[in-house]
């Protein structure tokens, strides 16, 4: 796909994993691309980020918010980013793609936990490294977010079950919707 504008990458990254979207939105994010860095451990084997890890991450989260004006995505998310390097230094696509992932937390979608579709391809600009990042709210049976949300068998309100077989959102609305059903029998 060589000899396409950024746009027209983003256009067909949007097109691959996310066709049914009406509302979509991407943006160039220039310079040399980030790749998320393994957990550093200290000595008495407790993990932690390494600090120039932490401040690439605020400054895409930076990047990315001179972009987006509105609130996060609250359910599925599809998320295509194509970063183009200035060098043939070989990294890993996960691993450019969990540093977005993680940048985008509380400002694209709320968690990275609700991306269920996703690509992340590297290409080569010696001249112009960047990355191009599309995203757009995804239909799958995987529901995430606020996309999978239930009215509690207890006290009626929403919540987000943690397994597919939850009907109430604790363990006290659980009891009370026992001893409410039993009560009616």
């Amino acid at each position: 796909m060589t000899g396409l504008s950024d746009r027209e990458w983003g256009e067909r990254l949007m097109q691959l994993l996310a066709p049914e979207a009406s509302d979509s939105w991407g943006t160039v994010l220039l310079g040399e691309p980030h790749s998320k860095a393994r957990p550093r451990f200290d000595k008495d084997g407790h993990a932690y980020k390494d600090p120039a890890d932490v401040q690439a991450e605020q400054a895409t989260k930076w990047k990315m918010r001179q972009f987006w004006r509105r609130g996060p995505l609250a359910g599925n998310v599809a998320l295509g980013c194509v970063f183009f390097r200035s060098s043939r230094q070989e990294i890993d696509s996960d691993n450019m793609l969990k540093h977005v992932c993680d940048a985008g937390n509380g400002l694209l979608w709320l968690d990275d936990s609700q991306i269920t579709a996703k690509y992340g391809g590297i290409e080569l600009d010696v001249d112009r490294p960047r990355t191009i990042l599309v995203m757009a709210p995804h239909v799958s049976t995987m529901q995430r977010g606020t996309d999978y949300v239930r009215t509690c068998a207890g006290c009626g309100g929403q919540f987000t079950p943690s397994r597919h077989t939850q009907q109430c959102c604790s363990r006290d609305c659980a009891t009370a919707a026992r001893r409410s059903k039993a009560g009616r029998s």
